[in-house]
């Protein structure tokens, strides 16, 4: 029986989604730059001409440029800032700078509910993604950094086009043998939007898209679960056509803002049958009382795993945090926005190691740690860094028993016989005193074939040393990244 040699890659980013809103050639043309009240542009601000649905997206310097009739109001806004209206008159260039919301009278966050069956797959996989992690953290360098919710959101479309003992591995490892198919799409669809809506102060967004070569026969349950569960984006493309990859190339540099730009390869391979897609961004400044105060950012000594010891720009500050320890480690929980989102961030002691922090957080439920958690006074100390890191996925998810999915069994995605042959990630997060900016890319290939204190001291929490830290939402218990910073570099 002659089988068609195919490759299917599913590419996930976890990313930032905008849409751009073209104006249509009419009238004149108006340029400007849209910064903050320190003179930083606000990529991403929207620019609206009022009363129409005409506008664009401001790019990555803070630039804008729109076309605009007779007597138009330019309409700007950002997550977290104020919105303004600017009479546009004669003028051909303004400049626009937008001020912060203030946090006075801030509501906080509404609770995303779930049902019982959805909590119960949020805490799977979470449990899925420390031991993920774990596996990550032996393989990967002196930084690890990746996300879980990128990879189970992934692995969820997979799941669609699952089958036979492909799909009950993927039961068993991934966590799903209590929840039926239609449950297990609901959830991902109920956190989708609730991840959305929950922060207005949070500038968080997730898009889908399918792009498969136009001869490539996938079956259409596949094509319309897609559709209604991810608002997937599905088109056919002549992969052989020079200008394919640049399209798949485009889409992705415009949901993460021109930081993922070269996806597909061009030309695409013979063998390649689908990019599936899933972008998802995050940013979001701390909540206004736990900002870092700039002046007191200064040059500190971080001693790596190896002993070795680094000069970092060390961040500082004297507040009330969710705190816990132990004699395996501790921890400082900071808040984001109105609060939905946090990170938490875990220390091992002084004569601890970072490998052994990684190993126990996979032994236990780490929702119980989170249930310790009291306020305490903290005197915080936390590298400002940067950092990009690209992880092999493949042999961890081997590693953790979801092996199946490289041999085979995806009968309900196409009749063509093909198995995942290769799933990587990259990885970005900015820390500083302002907040935390996080995006990270998967991609998954499938090829056919035939400590003590006094009463009247802070604790001290000094990550002078190597510590994990994860981003969540804080209702759900949903982690959104993790990681390991042992080379900080801002």
């Amino acid at each position: 029986m002659w089988f068609r040699m195919i490759a299917v890659k599913f590419i996930l980013l976890s990313l930032l989604h905008v849409h751009g809103l073209q104006a249509q050639e009419a009238g004149w043309r108006v340029t400007g730059t849209v910064m903050d009240q320190s003179d930083k542009p606000l990529p991403g601000a929207m620019v609206l001409v009022k009363g129409t649905v005409e506008g664009t997206v401001v790019d990555m310097d803070g630039r804008y440029a729109v076309v605009v009739p007779d007597n138009a109001i330019l309409q700007f806004s950002f997550v977290g800032m104020e919105s303004r209206e600017i009479a546009v008159d004669d003028r051909q260039v303004i400049d626009v700078v937008m001020e912060e919301n203030s946090s006075e009278g801030m509501m906080p966050a509404a609770p995303i509910m779930l049902t019982s069956k959805q909590r119960e797959k949020a805490d799977a996989d979470n449990r899925f993604a420390f031991d993920v992690f774990m596996e990550i953290s032996r393989l990967q360098g002196p930084n690890a950094f990746f996300s879980p919710l990128s990879l189970n959101m992934a692995i969820g479309t997979l799941y669609n086009g699952a089958s036979g003992d492909t799909r009950a591995e993927m039961n068993q490892i991934w966590g799903v043998s209590n929840i039926t198919l239609s449950g297990l799409n609901d959830y991902y669809q109920t956190i989708t939007q609730g991840l959305l809506e929950v922060d207005p102060f949070t500038d968080i967004a997730i898009a889908n898209s399918i792009w498969y070569r136009s001869d490539f026969s996938m079956k259409e349950g596949f094509t319309e679960t897609s559709k209604r569960y991810f608002d997937a984006d599905v088109q056919a493309l002549d992969f052989n056509d020079s200008n394919a990859a640049n399209m798949i190339n485009n889409w992705c540099a415009d949901k993460t803002r021109g930081r993922i730009n070269n996806i597909a390869a061009t030309p695409i391979s013979g063998d390649m049958m689908m990019y599936l897609a899933n972008a998802i961004y995050f940013k979001s400044k701390w909540q206004m009382e736990k900002r870092f105060n700039k002046e007191q950012t200064k040059p500190d000594d971080f001693t790596q795993s190896d002993g070795k010891t680094l000069r970092v720009e060390m961040m500082e500050q004297t507040t009330t945090l969710p705190y816990y320890c132990d004699p395996d480690f501790q921890c400082v929980e900071l808040p984001y926005g109105n609060r939905a989102y946090s990170m938490i961030a875990f220390l091992p002691p002084e004569n601890g190691n970072i490998s052994h922090l990684t190993e126990h957080l996979s032994d236990v439920h780490w929702e119980s740690i989170v249930n310790k958690m009291k306020s305490e006074r903290v005197w915080l100390k936390l590298p400002r860094f940067r950092i990009e890191c690209t992880i092999p996925l493949s042999q961890p998810l081997k590693n953790v028993g979801m092996q199946q999915i490289f041999s085979g069994g995806f009968t309900h995605l196409s009749d063509d016989d093909f198995y995942v042959s290769d799933i990587r990630q990259k990885a970005f997060v900015e820390v500083n005193e302002e907040g935390t900016e996080a995006a990270a890319v998967t991609a998954m290939m499938i090829v056919g074939y035939g400590v003590m204190k006094r009463s009247d001291e802070p604790v001290r929490f000094f990550a002078n040393r190597p510590f994990m830290l994860l981003i969540r939402e804080k209702s759900t218990g949903v982690i959104l990244f993790i990681g390991r910073i042992d080379e900080p570099r801002s």
